[in-house]
């Protein structure tokens, strides 16, 4: 379906997202700046869909976020919205649903900054099924593969560059084929590595060996043990919770259902040629 083309899947949407009768959301052209087109309008949520619409409807639009001062676990929306760099706000409790793009894309760079109150816990799939982990990991000494900034139970960052909860934190994530590049707050965290490869932890290394009887033979998972650490090859699927499936075209997907968590300025630039 093209970025322009979809008003039935777009009425659907606004619909879920509280829109009333008569109302329209229209899916405006993107703007172009060195090859870079925005994935957020900054005024409603054209382009995007619910993964399960039936969930807490938790996501609004708003110029910016500030911590609850009454509970610090929490995002308080500022401002209604409508510029560019207006917010996408997980809301509430953050227990709704995941938010992800009706397109779906292949290679590419994207480009997105995020905020975190206390504890809270996002991520942001790509293709919808890899996941770079988004979560309150401020203070924590060494990063393991549940905090911010780890490619889910594969890869870990090696130096932990959180900021304190309820500050703008940004990921610029390169996908091309099967490597990923990493730069978070600015920082290289990888480059160049491929998804398919890497080390988890204990729980996951059992539950994605347990997993492998019920699974087609390219999304088994083929772990080993070596001296206390767990690492091989991952298969062809995604990370935890991602979508179903192998790898191929997805959407770019945000976790909307572990804890509220606030992004704007999401921007993707698709990689041409070999």
């Amino acid at each position: 379906m093209s970025y322009l083309a979809r008003p039935l899947a777009l009425a659907t949407f606004a619909i879920l997202l509280g829109v009333g009768p008569g109302e329209t959301v229209h899916a405006e052209p993107p703007a172009e700046t060195g090859g870079w087109r925005p994935l957020f309008n900054g005024k409603d949520f054209s382009g995007w869909k619910l993964r399960n619409p039936d969930a807490k409807k938790t996501w609004v639009v708003c110029d910016d976020v500030r911590l609850d001062p009454a509970d610090p676990a929490r995002l308080i929306p500022v401002g209604k919205g409508g510029a560019a760099n207006a917010v996408m706000l997980c809301g509430d409790d953050g227990r709704g649903s995941d938010l992800m793009t009706v397109e779906n894309f292949d290679d590419y760079e994207l480009h997105l900054e995020f905020n975190v109150p206390k504890g809270s816990n996002s991520g942001v799939y790509n293709g919808g099924l890899f996941e770079i982990q988004v979560f309150d990991s401020y203070g924590v000494l060494k990063p393991a593969f549940h905090d911010c900034g780890a490619l889910y139970e594969r890869a870990c960052p090696e130096e932990n560059l959180a900021r304190p909860p309820g500050q703008w934190q940004s990921f610029d994530i390169t996908l091309k084929g099967k490597r990923l590049s990493l730069l978070w707050n600015g920082q290289p965290v990888y480059r160049d590595m491929d998804i398919r490869h890497g080390e988890t932890d204990r729980a996951a290394f059992e539950r994605l060996m347990n997993a492998n009887a019920s699974l087609p033979p390219d999304l088994r998972a083929n772990l080993r043990e070596e001296g206390g650490r767990y690492v091989g090859d991952f298969g062809e699927g995604g990370t935890r919770s991602g979508l179903e499936g192998p790898d191929r075209p997805g959407p770019i997907l945000l976790q909307g259902d572990h804890g509220p968590v606030a992004y704007r300025n999401l921007r993707i630039r698709p990689i041409k040629g070999p």
